[in-house]
């Protein structure tokens, strides 16, 4: 097991994920990366530009694993999303 860190970058600000998770492979910590991306997207009150934005994940000897952008997240969200009628 390895222990992910997901840390939330908008622009120049990054948020810290201090506790991160074990998982089993790099391919649980994408899914897990997906994951909170998309709920952040679902956040309505969280209001920041998506486009400079992403989730970066780290291992726990801080070396990077990863980075989600936000835009690839949000353009598959938007095309599973149901249609208002």
């Amino acid at each position: 097991m390895t222990t992910y860190f997901f840390h939330f970058q908008t622009g120049p600000r990054l948020i810290l994920d201090s506790e991160g998770i074990d998982l089993a492979s790099p391919a649980d910590a994408l899914e897990r990366a997906a994951r909170l991306a998309t709920d952040l997207l679902c956040e309505d009150e969280l209001a920041c530009d998506w486009s400079r934005s992403a989730i970066r994940v780290e291992d726990q000897h801080q070396r990077r694993v990863f980075e989600l952008a936000m835009t690839s997240v949000r353009a598959r969200y938007s095309r599973l999303r149901p249609r208002p009628h």
